[in-house]
């Protein structure tokens, strides 16, 4: 069965339609999951960084302010060590809650942070019971578990930034794939809307050049009305042509007889006078 034109039309369109709408939806859940990545990059991993930085100040504030309260003995130093300890803390509970792929990292610097402290309470304890004990040993301890503890800190913040660095490569190929398949799709279109068109240009042309069909018998055709109305002017002419050759007849038979008569009344008036 032969599909007329106005049905190839719509079936071209209707196909066109549902490709560039499956291009558009592609795009849209892209773009969506480059959204979502973007937006947690932003707000966890930067984040992340920053309260890293943050811890890494504080335990550095720590270990500056020990030093000095070892030195000179000041409450305030050590009120001030302890400020800095609750503001390590509160950094450790937040990048706890955040980065939980860097549990392993954030355990061994609360652990190594927690060893710090106990050493130093005891010391603390020997300076303000005015005992003497072994300074120099204490603080090669301390020496070594600042160490290891910024040492796990510079870790930690390495993992993030590659973790950062991780999802910034993922937004980059995502976002080239979508061009790809954009652009892909987009071709594709223009290739079947082109070919669509030529066919659908070729189907017209070849109906519009089509031989009419030969006319049934019986069928009624354009011209009927025309050549009815033609005949019958044709029988109203004859009519009257035969009507008018009866009234010459008619008029003939009338005037003949007379015209005879005066004819010969006027041969015979010529003779007399002759």
């Amino acid at each position: 069965m032969a599909i007329s034109i106005f049905w190839r039309l719509i079936l071209s369109h209707i196909g066109i339609l549902l490709l560039s709408g499956a291009a558009c939806f592609y795009s849209i859940m892209q773009l969506g999951a480059l959204s979502g990545a973007a937006r947690s990059a932003l707000n966890t991993n930067q984040r992340m960084i920053a309260y890293q930085e943050g811890l890494t100040e504080a335990f550095l504030s720590e270990v500056r302010y020990g030093g000095n309260y070892v030195i000179s003995h000041s409450e305030a130093r050590y009120d001030q060590l302890l400020q800095f300890k609750r503001e390590f803390v509160n950094y450790l509970e937040i990048l706890k809650r955040l980065g939980h792929s860097e549990s392993t990292s954030l355990s061994a610097i609360e652990r190594l942070h927690d060893q710090y402290h106990e050493l130093f309470d005891r010391e603390v304890t020997y300076i303000r019971a005015n005992q003497n004990y072994a300074q120099s040993r204490y603080q090669q301890e301390r020496d070594k578990l600042v160490e290891s503890t910024v040492g796990e800190l510079d870790l930690l913040k390495a993992q993030l930034r590659a973790r950062l660095q991780n999802k910034l490569e993922i937004l980059d190929q995502a976002a080239r794939t979508a061009r790809k398949i954009a652009i892909a799709t987009t071709l594709v279109v223009l290739i079947l809307g082109i070919l669509i068109s030529l066919k659908v240009s070729r189907s017209m042309d070849g109906s519009m050049i089509k031989p009419a069909a030969a006319p049934v018998i019986g069928a009624p055709s354009a011209d009927a009305g025309s050549v009815e109305r033609t005949s019958r002017a044709e029988r109203v002419h004859k009519r009257l042509m035969r009507q008018a050759h009866h009234l010459t007849a008619l008029t003939e038979s009338l005037v003949g007889p007379r015209s005879r008569r005066f004819v010969r009344s006027k041969d015979t008036t010529l003779r007399k006078g002759n």
